[in-house]
């Protein structure tokens, strides 16, 4: 059977290299154009074109999907498209081009969180379980028939990292076997109508801490932006990165957003219905400090 991949980010790679190691064979993969991690840079590959290079698979990277990258692509077999992650939309002239089905990895329980963020949404959300959903695609965002789903359990010590990290292990489990239901007849059911929500791209703004936000709303944020975008607060004009909270319950009267107290366990913060300790956080361009570091160096800046 020929699969045709399309993904960009490192769960991407990791579900490919699956199918490499499967019965399938991997006629091309797609995957984003080269781009710049960051300011001064050189463009780098995605994780799944460095991936594809190391095994010898043929790799296009898309910037747009002109005529001619559509007649490329058609010139491979394929009997499944695979999409993780990709993070570009595909047109229907190759959507229509796999011999059995168009397959996408959705990290979420469809119709529950279709679009862009499914796994942060579901943290923001506290949310106890998500999912992996293997639909059909067609033209509009993540609306198509589902082949089947895989459950996973969140927990209260999850973040994006780790939930990510579940969601691709339950995927690779999986994404052969469902290929190989598909490929026997197996036939995908539509989705419901009822419970239908959208998530959006993760944007930087995104992380800015809002201390009118109850405990668990912001502590849901940390959560669901670590790494990227990552939360952050401003305070004496300052941008100010946090990389480590919990919750205490303590009832007070100060205004949301006030510093409580600076002490060795971290920065007791004011918010609507409780206080938050921030214990590790990072100051523009230094490096990550401690509860003691920050009690030791910047008590002062902060009362």
């Amino acid at each position: 059977m020929d699969i045709i991949f399309a993904g960009s980010p490192s769960s991407s790679a990791e579900i490919l290299s699956t199918l490499l190691d499967s019965p399938f064979n991997i006629s091309l993969v797609l995957t984003q154009a080269d781009k710049r991690s960051s300011r001064n840079k050189a463009e780098e590959p995605s994780e799944v074109a460095k991936f594809a290079e190391s095994a010898g698979l043929p790799c296009l990277k898309i910037d747009s999907f002109c005529n001619q990258t559509i007649n490329n692509i058609v010139k491979y077999p394929c009997d499944v498209l695979v999409l993780s992650s990709f993070g570009k939309i595909i047109p229907k002239e190759v959507l229509s081009h796999p011999k059995i089905t168009p397959l996408n990895i959705h990290f979420s329980i469809l119709p529950l969180y279709r679009g862009a963020s499914p796994i942060q949404s579901a943290l923001l959300n506290g949310d106890i379980k998500t999912g992996i959903s293997f639909m059909e695609m067609v033209e509009s965002l993540d609306e198509g028939p589902v082949f089947d789903v895989s459950e996973v359990e969140i927990c209260d010590s999850d973040n994006r990292t780790s939930l990510e990290e579940k969601l691709v292990t339950t995927a690779k489990s999986n994404i052969v076997d469902v290929i190989q239901k598909i490929s026997n007849g197996l036939k995908p059911i539509p989705q419901s109508d009822n419970n239908v929500s959208y998530c959006r791209k993760i944007t930087k703004e995104d992380g800015r801490i809002n201390f009118e936000e109850t405990a668990k709303e912001i502590f849901n944020k940390y959560r669901a932006f670590s790494g990227w975008p990552g939360t952050y607060f401003q305070y004496k004009d300052t941008t100010i990165k946090i990389h480590g909270m919990y919750i205490i319950k303590l009832d007070n009267d100060g205004t949301p957003g006030s510093i409580l107290d600076v002490t060795k366990d971290g920065i007791y913060i004011k918010v609507i219905d409780s206080v938050i300790v921030i214990t590790h956080l990072q100051f523009p361009g230094k490096k990550i400090i401690n509860s003691s570091d920050i009690y030791n160096s910047y008590k002062d800046f902060f009362v």
